[in-house]
């Protein structure tokens, strides 16, 4: 009855519902090795909306709008006193309404679990679909990549949950979001680990880098893994995976750091229940419940 009433409640709200870096707005870097940085503006505008209390967890809707002016909308469940949190990053075709019961497991592990609705995904949050090709013309013109911006969406939801609950975050990101992921993790010392599920690097050659190849490193979460230690890597990937084959997410294991875990699990592509009860497993296990 508990997910009933977290999916009814989301599927109703559902159904209702170029950049001149300068001070006082986001700004973004990136060096000659392709190594990306951004700081966060401190005034971004937050608005949250307490949706049900049910049981141990409370669903709100957040809206962030940053200095570019796009509401960014994320779905936090939390319990009362949660011991850790979550900011989870979906790939593509993942509604909100897909991780109903993650607002129920997490929260009753005593774990915050944030929802984080990507630019581009076609959900709430405006943005265009995936197109690396646009985010480098974006690059070349001194403008900001899409990809840049969701990973600034991801540091500022790490930052909402640590002034909202102030409790060891984890980013956690499955297919393409857990390449956004690990970028948010690698450049944000903040974040206390990284989950990659089902997902991968995208190939960068190491070396000396045409403008080209900075931008491709910049996005590639190969750059920024191993810069995550001594915070821990986790990455689950199934052996099943025809999207993205299980040897590219172990090629993405062998560039992280200890202390790190390779999961393989039963399934097929994205985040599933095997997955959640192990990093639920391991969350609960360092932080307590």
């Amino acid at each position: 009855m508990r997910l009933l009433a977290l999916g009814a409640a989301l599927c109703l709200l559902l159904l209702a519902a170029g950049c001149t870096q300068s001070p006082g707005t986001d700004r973004f870097n990136v060096d000659g090795d392709g190594r990306l940085s951004i700081a966060l503006a401190p005034d971004a505008r937050v608005n949250a909306t307490v949706l049900n209390t049910t049981g141990n967890a409370t669903l709100s809707r957040v809206i962030f709008t940053a200095d570019d002016g796009v509401p960014v909308t994320a779905y936090v469940a939390a319990p009362a006193h949660p011991k850790a949190a979550v900011v989870y990053v979906p790939g593509a075709n993942e509604p909100v309404t897909g991780h109903a019961s993650r607002f129920v497991s997490y929260p009753d592990a005593g774990i915050a679990f944030l929802y984080l609705d990507v630019r581009g995904n076609g959900f709430e949050t405006p943005g265009t679909p995936l197109d690396l090709n646009a985010d480098y013309a974006r690059f070349r013109a001194d403008q900001w990549p899409q990809s840049y911006r969701i990973i600034a969406d991801i540091m500022r939801a790490r930052a909402y949950l640590a002034q909202a609950y102030g409790v060891p975050i984890w980013a956690v990101g499955s297919s393409n979001g857990g390449r956004y992921a690990a970028v948010a993790a690698g450049i944000d010392p903040q974040f206390a680990g990284y989950a990659g599920v089902s997902t991968s690097g995208l190939g960068t050659k190491p070396g000396a880098k045409s403008i080209a190849q900075r931008f491709e490193a910049s996005v590639d979460p190969a750059t920024y893994i191993g810069a995550i230690s001594p915070r821990q890597v986790l990455i689950y990937h199934a052996e099943a995976d025809t999207i993205i084959p299980f040897a590219q997410g172990q090629a993405l294991y062998t560039t992280a750091r200890e202390p790190k875990a390779f999961v393989p699990f039963d399934g097929s592509h994205g985040i599933n229940p095997n997955v959640d009860a192990d990093l639920i497993g391991r969350l609960t296990q360092i932080y307590g419940r």
